[in-house]
Formats: C-alpha cells, structure tokens, sequence
C-alpha cells in the first residue's frame, strides 16, 4: 500500500530497488514474485493514467481563449510526446490567490519588460528548456501538493500535461485598429509620447530609440515568426513583442493605481470583452506625414509608367474607410511610399491590399450593392471609360519624358482633381423610369408577374445615396440599369430580356439561359444577395409572391 501510493515513477523506481534486493539476498524465488508485482505496478501506472486520459475525454468540453500551445522542443527535433495546452489564465488566477504575479513565472529583460518565456530569457539547449520546464511545473505542484492545495500533474502523470487541445479553443485576434490606438495615445499623454511604442534599433547605440516621424506599424520589423535583420540582430516575433509590451504596459499603469487595460487572455482574446471595447468618438488622423491626397502610378525601377495617366487618391478619405494603416501599407518600407512595389497588382480581385480587391470587398458588405455587382461576371474585361473613371489623363504631364513630380506638387494637383468629383449618385429622371413592369411572355400556369420597377429603383438609389464609394462610380445616369440589363449599352429604352434570352433554351448558346431561367436567376439570386424575406424565393403563388395562379 505504501508503495503504490507513490507517484507512477517513484513508484517504478522502488519496485526496480526490491528487484535489485531480491536478487542479492533471496535468490530466484523472491526474483520471480518481484517481477511480478514490478508488472504489476508498471500496468498500473500505464491503467490509472489511461483511466485519467479516457477521463478527460468524456469530461464535458470547456471551450477557453488562454489555452497556450508549448511546443518549443519541435524547433529541435521530433517531439517525444504531444504538444502541452497549457491553460495561462487558470495559472494566472490560481497565483494571484497566493499573493504572486507573473514575474513568479517570467523574467524581465534589460528594459524592464516581461519576457514571453517561461523562467528564461533565452533559449540555450533543449535539454535546459526541458529541465526548466519539468522541475518548475512539477516542483510548484508539488509544493501546493504538500501543503494540502489544489494543483495540476505530479510527476509521472504525463499524459495529464502532453495533451493537444489546440482545437478546442474560442481564442479571437486582436489588432491595434484605429480606435484602439486612439485610446492608447490618450492614455499615454497625446502625440509626444509615440516612442512608448514605436521604435528602431539603433546599430550604434545598441539599443531602440524613437523613430520621430518614421512611425510604422509593429509587423512591419515584428513578423509572424522571430527574424534576423541585416545587421544579424534577432528580432522577436510580433506576438512575442505584443505580449511583452503590452502586458508589461499595463502592469505597470495598475501598480500606478491607473486606469490600464487587461493582463489577461480572456481580457483581449475573447469575443465578450472585446465587445466591452470603448469607442472613441471622432477618430483623430494619425500624424505620419501623409498627404490628403496624392497621385498614384505604377513605377518600373525608378521610372513612372502613366502611359494611362495617375490616379488622383483621395488619402484622407480612404483613412476613415479602414481599421488600420495596414490594410493597405503591408510589408517593411511600404509607410515611405514604396506600396506598389510590394502590394501587388491594384487591379486584383484576390488583392486585399488593393484598390478591385478592397472595392469588391465593400461591394459585398453592402446589401444593396450585392444585389447587382453579385450576379456581375468577375472575368469580364474593363472597357476604356471604366479605365478612364481613376486614370485620370489630365495628369499625364506631370510624367512626361519619366519625370517624376515633387511630394507637394503630386499633392497640390491630387487635391484639386478630388476637390472636382462629383459624389452623389446620378440617375435618369423619375419619369423615365417606368412605375411597373408586366413580364407575362412566359405565362401558362400563372397571371403575369407585375414588377413594381420604379419603387426598386428608387428605393436602391435611396440606399447608395451617401456612399461616396456608389457616388463616384455612379456618376452616369443609366449605370443604374446595367445591373438588370446587362450585355447591352447603358440606355434608358434598354431592350428586353427576349432579346438575347430565348423561350425555350437554345442549344447553340449553352451559356446563355433560357428566358424562364434568366428571369428567376436575376430576381431570385439579387433577393439572396440582399437576404430579402418578402417576395420568398420560394413562395411563388404567396401572397406577397410574384406569381397569382390563374
């Protein structure tokens, strides 16, 4: 009984002993009988810590937001066992009723801030990494053990540590968006105070030192995964730095008796708290310098390529569309201008960063823009004046001969091409659009369907007006009807869908629809794209459907 109350591998370990004893005094008979009971306590072992994986397993499922993934030793090789979820906030708590912090468990570095290691600062072997890790956790259990306390694993219990629960997790990022950043410069003393946060190393001194007016975001220097700059220095990676900082920040502002963020991961990585967000009314610009418009241009090495003129881009306003500067500017350098070379093609769907890419985004948080952009062929060619709406070719002398025009003078003549548009959504008169419709060419089973024409077109016009995005590229009075009456010149007499659309399908044309087919995929797929209940799509004969049976 005394033995097996031990922990599984003290417990091993004293049966290998009465082994060893047995050989020497009492010969083969005790030898057989020791290696039995070690069998015993070896299955044992193996049955209680099964019992206790099979326990966990058909426990209910928690799902949380601080499970921390411990795999450092996979950077030097094969793991023995799983990855460890190791659960940050339940520790956090479980100190905190003792009367410790997180430097109980991290180091601080030279300047004061929390390492995201755990009782190191670097990394030297894995043999040290696993020791610091096995005597640490297991030596802290084992103290709150011995005084009576609640605790995690013991040792011999491996299987309760190494446990891959990296799915099982409701963890949400988190950015430095606008608002976020708005508040941390309040809370840091305004404008002046940029380098509590924003830095660059500096090879001479050894040290980071502020960046005045060379601010960029964190993940410019701070990737995915820590790097090695040009002069070889290890640049930690940027949830490392995050961590670091921030949780270090906050620390210090509530030991200040401040008003301070979380320390947490709940606190920032979960969906509740980050709901509870404060937002600052009236976002301040970001002071880096930028223009309030510019012109943009292609450049190939350090020549301009505005064979089709530059576009004049409205910066100021395209700040208040995003959460960040990132949305655009990603990548090291790109906050000194260099966006091209690095964001890609502009005119990419697949292009977050660029201009069809963000616009198509928009077009699908829109409701109103879905309806007609959804149903819009992704592959279609661009027409000239389609070009020509942000290629503005007025500008072109500005390029001549490949110059290249000064900062303030791109800005001066980019701000009087924007001060000129026209950003209200043009349309034809309301007498020339038609009250209703009747589409009855196909009627058979039904009384002809009477499409209330006028009131859609007003009520989606009355929806864009304001969005300056609808605005600009509705700027001709009869785009409007290329949404339903595509394929065909922009016109206020458009002709009709039997036009292209046959009754029945025509073989000879299998990618256009038969005029059945063609009516229902337009009004029924821009109802879905704009989640209108009433008609239903499927409510044909309803009383608030398209169709009253004869």
């Amino acid at each position: 009984m005394v033995v097996l109350g031990l922990s599984g591998w003290r417990r091993c370990t004293v049966f290998h002993q009465l082994i060893k004893e047995c050989v020497m005094e009492k010969g083969r008979r005790l030898l057989f009988w020791a290696g039995i009971l070690f069998v015993f306590a070896a299955a044992s072992v193996v049955f209680l810590e099964a019992r206790g994986l099979e326990a966990q397993a058909n426990a209910p499922a928690s799902v949380r937001v601080d499970g921390v993934i411990i795999d450092t030793l996979a950077g030097y090789g094969k793991l023995e066992l799983p990855v460890v979820t190791f659960y940050h906030d339940q520790h956090t708590d479980a100190l905190a009723k003792q009367g410790k912090d997180c430097a109980s468990c991290h180091k601080k570095d030279a300047d004061g801030k929390l390492s995201t290691k755990f009782m190191r600062l670097a990394d030297e072997s894995a043999a040290d990494i696993k020791e610091i890790y096995h005597s640490e956790c297991l030596g802290c259990h084992q103290e709150m053990a011995d005084t009576g306390q609640k605790t995690g694993p013991l040792d011999g219990q491996c299987r309760s540590c190494h446990v891959d629960k990296s799915e099982d997790t409701a963890w949400q990022p988190i950015a430095m968006d606008l608002n976020l950043h708005a508040r941390h410069v309040q809370a840091t003393g305004g404008d002046e105070k940029c380098a509590t946060c924003h830095h660059q190393y500096d090879e001479t001194l050894k040290k980071t030192v502020e960046a005045k007016g060379k601010e960029e975001n964190c993940r410019n220097c701070h990737l995915a995964e820590p790097t090695k700059d040009e002069t070889g220095l290890l640049v930690s990676s940027y949830s490392q730095s995050a961590h670091s900082a921030c949780v270090s920040c906050h620390q210090d502002f509530a030991a200040q008796k401040k008003d301070t963020g979380p320390v947490t991961c709940a606190g920032c990585h979960s969906v509740e708290e980050q709901a509870r967000i404060k937002v600052v009314k009236d976002l301040p610009r970001l002071k880096r310098g930028q223009p309030n418009a510019t012109l943009l241009v292609t450049m190939a090495g350090d020549k301009p390529k505005a064979s089709m003129g530059p576009v004049a881009f409205n910066h100021e306003k395209h700040e208040t569309a995003v959460n960040d500067c990132r949305s655009c500017h990603e990548g090291k350098g790109t906050m000194d201008g260099k966006f091209f070379e690095l964001a890609g093609d502009m005119h990419l769907r697949t292009n977050m960063q660029g201009c069809i890419g963000c616009h198509d985004a928009k077009q699908e948080e829109k409701l109103v823009c879905a309806g007609c952009h959804g149903q819009m062929p992704v592959n279609k060619a661009p027409s000239q004046d389609s070009c020509a709406k942000c290629h503005d070719s007025s500008l072109k002398d500005l390029y001549i001969d490949g110059a290249v025009p000064a900062k303030e003078v791109a800005a001066a003549r980019a701000a009087e091409a924007v001060a000129l548009r026209d950003l209200r959504v043009a349309t034809i008169a309301v007498e020339d659009i038609p009250e209703t419709v009747t589409i009855g060419s196909l009627s058979v089973t039904y009384e002809p369907s009477k499409l209330p024409h006028r009131k859609i077109v007003e009520r989606l016009i009355k929806d864009m007006q304001g969005d300056t995005l609808a605005g600009y590229f509705h700027g001709q009075d009869t785009l409007m009807c290329q949404g339903c009456h595509h394929n065909s010149p922009a016109s206020k007499t458009p002709p009709k869908c039997a036009s292209c659309h046959g009754a029945p399908f025509d073989p000879a044309t299998p990618d256009r629809p038969g005029l059945k087919a063609a009516y229902h995929g337009q009004c029924m797929s821009c109802h879905t794209a704009m989640k209108l209940e009433k008609p239903s799509n499927t409510g044909c004969g309803d009383a608030d459907g398209c169709h009253k049976t004869k």
